[in-house]
């Protein structure tokens, strides 16, 4: 097992024990949040241990994140999607309808 997928295992374990004290998704990414420097081990511990899609695994850990780094991470974000929306498949899907 690699180092990355031992980390996020060791997570998903800390996040199910969490759970089970009855602390919700909010309480549990900061956790794990304060015990790693990767938000997306945290994501995929979050979405491992609570059973919910990656997607909303990374806004609950996106929202418990440091105001910057979540800014930042949000800006990397935005610039992503407005990449896709302007991939040469869709600029050629514009080009061939003119």
């Amino acid at each position: 097992m690699t180092d990355r997928a031992e980390r996020i295992r060791l997570l998903t374990e800390m996040a199910r024990t969490l759970l089970a004290s009855g602390v919700d998704a909010d309480q549990v990414a900061k956790e794990l949040l304060r015990r790693t420097d990767s938000p997306i081990s945290a994501i995929k511990a979050v979405a491992d241990a609570t059973g919910m899609g990656l997607g909303d695994a990374k806004w609950v850990v996106h929202r418990n994140l440091h105001p910057k780094l979540r800014e930042a991470a949000e800006s990397v974000w935005d610039e992503l999607l407005d990449g896709m929306s302007e991939s040469p498949e869709s600029r050629g899907a514009t080009d061939s309808a003119c």
